[in-house]
């Protein structure tokens, strides 16, 4: 099953209910509500790119600091996890997802927390983007200057 149509039958009232349960310390929750609905909004509207060789998985960490959700994509052809937090909507949608993540979260805990991930605790896509250009226009200056 790839990520869109796990969101698509999914109870989005539940995803962002999840969602906002992670955003404890939001100091505008309402606003953090209206981005997250957004984003779902615009994530229904993207036509996903399909991969059968990425899949998004979650994992419970614990170390002797603290438990957490890690979420990424373990692509198999490499054998490497990554982020999801700065790639395009489209590649994540059009990833499988594994199966024994979803059966652990269900669909609504798992979707909210790869939203969680794609939406880089709550931003657009547009923004996510515009700051990872910003990145990449930064390393490039910083690397015409150290020719001089």
């Amino acid at each position: 099953m790839y990520f869109y149509e796990v969101i698509e039958k999914c109870d989005i009232e539940e995803v962002v209910r999840c969602f906002l349960k992670m955003c404890v310390n939001s100091p505008d929750i309402e606003h953090t509500e209206q981005c997250v609905r957004h984003a779902i909004t615009d994530i229904k509207a993207i036509e996903p790119v399909k991969s059968d060789s990425e899949v998004i998985q979650i994992e419970r960490v614990k170390t002797d600091e603290e438990e957490y959700d890690a979420v990424h994509m373990f692509d198999e052809a490499s054998d490497t996890k990554y982020g999801l937090e700065i790639n395009p909507w489209k590649y994540t949608l059009g990833y499988t997802v594994d199966e024994k993540s979803l059966s652990e979260y269900g669909d609504e805990k798992f979707v909210s927390l790869v939203l969680w991930e794609m939406t880089w605790f709550g931003y657009d896509e547009k923004t996510i983007q515009d700051h990872v250009k910003s990145w990449d226009e930064a390393e490039y200056e910083v690397r015409d200057l150290s020719d001089i």
